[in-house]
């Protein structure tokens, strides 16, 4: 299984990372837990960059997006962003709700997909 490079993956290591990889390259933004820590897409914007030069492959960027707005910064500057936490967040209240969650999570899905469409639009990358 391939290994996903992460903010504290040096120059060095990074070829190493990315050597058995293919189709895509998953970048975790942020050293620590999901769910936890924000991605900065302007302090994550060269770490991309390094890692599609580094790869050849397109990036898709993971950890801490969980708004609209978070998506829509990443998905200017990489080709994908993943979003996972979020929505298991909103399962979660439904379930502490006792309401049924697929509109929620469609909901949500639809206004995260939204704000990607929007700023790939606007000339993102």
């Amino acid at each position: 299984m391939p290994l996903a490079p992460t903010p504290t993956t040096d120059e060095a290591r990074l070829p190493t990372v990315v050597r058995h990889t293919s189709g895509f390259v998953y970048y975790v933004s942020v050293a620590g837990v999901t769910g936890v820590k924000s991605a900065d897409a302007a302090a994550i914007a060269p770490a991309v960059e390094r890692v599609r030069a580094a790869s050849g492959l397109p990036v898709a960027v993971g950890f801490g997006i969980r708004t609209p707005e978070q998506a829509a910064a990443v998905a200017r500057i990489a080709d994908a962003a993943v979003v996972g936490s979020a929505l298991v967040d909103v399962i979660a209240d439904s379930h502490t709700q006792n309401r049924d969650p697929v509109s929620k999570v469609l909901e949500t899905a639809g206004g995260l997909a939204k704000a990607i469409r929007s700023a790939r639009a606007s000339g993102a990358m």
